[in-house]
């Protein structure tokens, strides 16, 4: 088992601190990138090919890592990161002084220093994040990463919708350049008191190794391992396409259908709200499910919702536009961050902790250079499209949005061939988001990982079992592995309803095996019932255990398998015991074989003196064996309540039946006389009967008149109460 970077305490603590960065972080990032330096962009005149370059710094800036990777071993991560990110706002505080350049006639200049400015936020931002995979690989353990990662996500949109309804207010129509400077400066401060939790948390540990292998000698080695090499490759194309489609939607939404600034920053709020949807499906289903199924599915979405942008529909009522707008934001927002999401929780399972710095790196490398490709080559095909339709621009967002959609199409196909790492094949992962069932299981193995005391960890095990769906049969085996008595037994009870796949067969065996005295029985008991022919081996080894719960489940169980080799073993352990338990659980699993020739082992253990519980199992035992527990059940029941409503009842059951008058005298004769204590005239009749019975029911006979002829067994009016009934049954079936 891999030890942690942190301790769970020191884990807590640093995800507080780092959730409190998180909200500082994205207050400062709404105010200072993305859409709303698009938006001033386009105020200031920009066209699609600045645009298209500005949108690319956030990318190319992460070519800076490099530099970040040299100053590691010097500052260490923590404070490489906090220290850049209080430079990174810095960088934008030249912005500030917009509105004063505009007013003295220097309206060019604005231009200038804006793309200075981001690429100066950018660039410090890409020495900061060397630190971001190993620290945040610190702040998870495997099992809760995916969860964690959407915890950061939801707080990051709930802020972003939250601002961008407050911006959008602010902004109005057409807001002035003093409006901008003052979100800029808000970003600014914002942003440095979120870097100073950041300068909070511990420094992630590392193996000595990590910070002195080349970069070069980790990517080389990287690029053999298939896992790896088949993701960095998909998702190098996937951050490429994304990044071709993100930042020109906003263009696309102004161009095509005349959008107002406040309308579009309208607009990503409903994208946060997809975002915020995309992180609470993370955060239930990835830790259960697996990152390949979730980076497919999110790919998808991206996918479908390029589609109704490449047909670009005529739209003239605004709350139409509006309908259509919020849609696609909504939707490619979920799909984006979903990629993002997953993507990061598949790249940490895929690589060692030792692997995090370099490989990291890498990763964030790859997807600045893929963003940077995509934003620029997106900002050219779309100038060079305008030149080909001659500015007419409907026809050259359809073109430049339908040729992306079919490339994302091929990279579904390329992430269906990427390796599971334990996660459920897409296929299965499908039909479980449409499944009720399923989903009640995941949230209950949400709410089981929760679990603080006893009690609530057996009503979730009790509740997963209801729910019998085969996503919890692997959580339920772990609980096998409890230093409780009770919640491995209730962990073995919820086996009983769920499906069976080889891990849960070959723990039943082992528990079989392993735990006499505890919890084998019922292990035994499931193999049986759920007829797992692996079990037999072990089964007949515990035949003998001293164990008599355990040797009584084996008997059985054997007999539900059919392994007609035990049964001369389990009529010795039967003919030699004395244990009631061994004894009523060898005459089910005899009863379940249908042996008639056990049925004389059976009644000696009527002769000695036992209990009339145990009379009663041996006699029911018997009637299944000849194939007639249902009928003789409820009638031999109400003989034992009161002897005298029994007789009546097997009367009518030969009225019921067309028999002849000669042979009906004689069964009812031989009813009327099971209690009369004549036992001579009992035994004459039966005798008479039996020798009439028809040919294929002579088996039979042999081994009444043997009860009839012992002796010891005469004083047992039980037993000819079953003699009579077998006899009527025979007659009257």
């Amino acid at each position: 088992m891999k030890k942690p970077d942190l301790t769970p305490g020191e884990m807590t603590k640093a995800r507080k601190n780092f959730y409190f960065f998180n909200l500082f972080n994205v207050v400062s990032f709404s105010l200072l990138s993305g859409n709303i330096i698009t938006l001033y962009a386009l105020k200031l005149g920009a066209g699609n090919f600045l645009v298209g370059i500005l949108s690319s710094f956030i990318f190319l800036g992460t070519l800076f890592i490099l530099i970040g990777r040299l100053l590691v071993p010097k500052l260490g991560m923590v404070k490489l990161m906090g220290r850049f990110w209080i430079i990174r706002y810095l960088m934008m505080i030249p912005l500030l002084a917009a509105p004063l350049l505009s007013l003295i006639g220097l309206q060019a200049a604005i231009p200038i220093i804006l793309t200075a400015s981001v690429f100066g936020f950018q660039v410090a931002r890409g020495i900061a994040i060397t630190s971001y995979n190993p620290i945040i690989g610190s702040l998870s353990s495997e099992k809760t990463r995916g969860s964690f990662l959407a915890r950061v996500r939801v707080i990051e949109h709930v802020v972003i919708l939250v601002m961008g309804i407050g911006m959008a207010f602010l902004l109005g129509g057409s807001a002035p350049l003093y409006i901008y400077s003052f979100f800029f400066l808000s970003g600014i401060l914002t942003g440095i008191i979120g870097a100073r939790f950041i300068l909070q948390l511990p420094e992630p540990r590392q193996n000595p190794e990590s910070l002195t292998e080349k970069l070069l000698k980790s990517l080389v080695k990287s690029l053999k391992e298939k896992t790896l090499r088949k993701f960095t490759i998909n998702n190098f194309l996937i951050t490429m396409l994304t990044a071709m489609v993100t930042p020109f939607l906003i263009v696309y939404m102004k161009t095509v259908y005349s959008q107002p600034d406040s309308s579009i920053v309208f607009f990503t709020v409903f994208g946060s709200l997809g975002a915020i949807i995309m992180a609470l499906i993370s955060g239930f289903l990835i830790d259960k499910l697996g990152a390949k199924p979730l980076y497919f599915t999110f790919t998808g979405v991206l996918t479908l919702i390029l589609l109704p942008v490449a047909f670009s529909p005529v739209l003239t009522k605004p709350l139409s536009i509006w309908v259509f707008s919020a849609l696609i934001f909504f939707f490619q927002n979920m799909g984006k961050f979903g990629i993002i999401n997953s993507g990061q929780v598949y790249f940490l399972a895929a690589i060692k902790v030792e692997e995090r710095l370099n490989l990291g790196i890498i990763y964030l490398l790859t997807r600045g250079l893929a963003g940077g490709i995509g934003s620029l080559l997106g900002g050219v095909i779309l100038v060079w499209l305008q030149i080909v339709f001659d500015n007419r621009m409907i026809d050259v967002f359809r073109v430049y949005f339908g040729s992306v959609a079919l490339f994302f199409i091929i990279a579904l196909f390329m992430v269906n061939k990427m390796e599971s790492l334990g996660a459920y094949s897409i296929r299965h992962t499908m039909s479980i988001i449409f499944s009720p069932r399923d989903l009640r299981a995941i949230g209950l193995l949400n709410r089981l990982d929760k679990a603080k005391t006893l009690r609530q960890e057996k009503d979730t095990i009790r509740a997963m079992a209801e729910s019998g769906s085969g996503l919890t049969t692997e959580e339920i085996l772990t609980r096998l592995k409890s230093p409780r008595f009770t919640i491995r037994a209730e962990a073995l009870n919820a086996l009983y309803q769920l499906p069976m796949d080889k891990h849960a067969v070959q723990a039943l065996i082992s528990e079989v095996k392993n735990h006499a005295f505890t919890t084998a029985y019922i292990a035994a008991d499931i193999l049986g019932v759920k007829e797992i022919k692996q079990g037999t081996i072990v089964l007949r080894k515990q035949l003998r255990s001293r164990d008599y719960f355990l040797g009584g489940k084996c008997m059985v169980a054997l007999a539900k398998l059919d392994d007609r080799e035990s049964i001369p073993r389990i009529e010795k352990i039967v003919a030699k015991t004395s244990n009631s338990r061994l004894i009523i659980h060898g005459a089910s699993a005899m009863e379940i074989y249908r042996s008639i020739s056990s049925i004389p082992l059976l009644l000696t253990k009527l002769e000695k003196k036992t209990s009339p519980f145990l009379r009663d199992e041996i006699i029911l035992s018997i009637a299944g064996i000849l194939s007639m527990a249902e009928w003789f059940y409820p009638i031999y029941t109400s003989f034992l309540e009161k002897s005298s409503e029994g007789i009546p009842l097997l009367i009518d059951s030969i009225n019921k039946r067309r028999v002849k008058d000669t042979i009906r005298r004689e069964l009812n004769d031989l009813a009327q006389n099971i209690l009369t204590g004549e036992r001579q005239l009992f035994e004459k009749s039966a005798r008479s009967l039996l020798e009439s019975l028809p040919a294929e029911k002579k088996y039979i006979s042999a081994v009444i008149t043997g009860a009839l002829e012992n002796e010891r067994l005469k004083p047992l009016d039980r037993l000819y109460f079953l003699v009579g009934a077998v006899i009527i049954r025979l007659y009257t079936a």
